[in-house]
């Protein structure tokens, strides 16, 4: 066991913290680096995930187009990243293999010789497919647990409502929720590649195999050279600088020739949620509503028994029962819910009120737009819906998805 480094999890509380302290203050010491980053400051953990705004946002495949790396530790497995990002690490990789032939540096390094992908992009839809689907599962069963029996929608929806308050604020319901959360790593930007397999609760591994290293120094500075970040606490994690010249030169092979021209190809995650909101609501329905309602009365003549059949839908009797302020209301509710703001409950019905009527007077998209926008990223909120059209114009001026969080990334 290190006397001074965390290498399991398996000690004591205290023994965690203050191992995990010492680390924590030896990693700031890394000074001189000026593309070593602490991702887990502030807001720099929603790099790449994020817009300017705060906004929750996520690769379009159709516009950036992923492409496989050449050196992997797995050839039998495809491991990708954007286009731009695969071609600078490969560069980057023959420089290692070009100074470790000649001398430069250590050629027998465990990592810092030959370097090899060991992961890099995850499929952000993939990953909150497999969220929701634990949802769908937890709450099925938490409906037959406690023996609810809904007859319509409405039943529903206060039930699942309900139950979704328990947990929403821990676990990430929606997706914009969860491209923000910790439970979404920052490989689903596309921009992160990694060059070992380590345990990120290993401190000592951290230590000895990178941070001492002979080839270190050469590593931190060879990355900065081709438009890499290095994760202060992840020393084998890259993440692309989208903002930096050497980056921005390989991203003009695509058709990219700003910052902005490449955050142009993500996506507001809260497009694609609210257009599958609906049917996700039908088919949990229809999971949890029973076949049939057996109720016993008391009547003047006797016991009797009475059996209702709760109320099936489909999508567009669904639709037409139900309006599309209805849900962008619940949508509302539900993302107040998980973002823990700090708005007064008549706020809140304010901007509520006034994303509908832009709704009403423009599209969904708009008012969701406008939503995400004042609810992610706290200013003060002036209650009139002159203000937010005010809000959506200064920000369309620079394009919706226009930039990710600027912070870490030195653009």
């Amino acid at each position: 066991m290190s006397i001074n480094y965390v290498e399991s999890e398996d000690e004591s509380v205290i023994g965690l913290y203050i191992k995990r302290t010492t680390y924590r203050l030896d990693a700031a010491n890394l000074t001189g680096y000026e593309n070593l980053v602490d991702f887990n400051f502030g807001e720099k953990h929603l790099y790449g995930r994020v817009s300017r705004y705060f906004v929750p946002i996520m690769p379009e495949n159709a516009s950036l187009d992923l492409k496989q790396f050449k050196a992997t530790n797995a050839p039998e497995k495809s491991i990708s990243a954007i286009g731009f990002v695969v071609d600078a690490f490969n560069d980057l990789a023959l420089e290692f293999k070009r100074c470790a032939a000649s001398g430069q540096i250590k050629s027998d390094d465990s990592f810092l010789s030959n370097l090899t992908v060991y992961k890099a992009y995850e499929d952000p839809e993939r990953l909150y497919g497999g969220q929701l689907t634990a949802y769908e599962n937890s709450i099925t069963n938490e409906f037959a647990r406690k023996k609810v029996q809904v007859k319509n929608f409405d039943e529903f929806i206060a039930e699942f409502k309900r139950l979704l308050e328990g947990t929403i604020k821990r676990i990430p319901f929606t997706k914009p929720a969860y491209i923000k959360s910790r439970y979404c790593p920052i490989n689903c930007s596309g921009l992160a590649v990694e060059v070992a397999n380590l345990d990120c609760s290993n401190d000592e591994e951290k230590i000895s195999k990178f941070i001492n290293s002979p080839n270190w120094e050469f590593y931190v500075n060879a990355c900065r050279s081709y438009g890499f970040m290095v994760d202060q606490f992840i020393p084998w994690r890259l993440v692309a600088d989208i903002g930096s010249s050497p980056m921005l030169g390989y991203a003009v092979e695509y058709g990219y020739n700003t910052t902005d021209e490449i955050l142009s190809g993500y996506e507001y995650a809260h497009t694609s949620f609210y257009d599958q909101f609906k049917y996700f609501l039908l088919n949990l329905y229809n999971k949890v509503k029973p076949t049939n309602i057996i109720e016993i009365k008391y009547c003047v003549d006797g016991i009797k028994r009475f059996v209702t059949y709760p109320q099936s839908y489909t999508i567009d009797q669904l639709t037409n029962k139900y309006s599309e302020e209805y849900f962008l209301r619940l949508y509302f509710d539900l993302r107040f819910i998980e973002e823990e703001s700090q708005f007064k409950d008549f706020e809140k019905e304010m901007l509520i009120d006034d994303c509908i009527e832009l709704y009403q007077n423009n599209d969904i998209s708009t008012a969701l737009e406008v939503f995400e926008r004042i609810l992610n990223k706290t200013f003060d909120y002036r209650g009139s819906l002159s203000y937010i059209k005010e809000q959506l114009d200064a920000a369309r001026t620079t394009t919706a998805t226009s930039a990710i969080t600027t912070t870490g990334g030195g653009y």
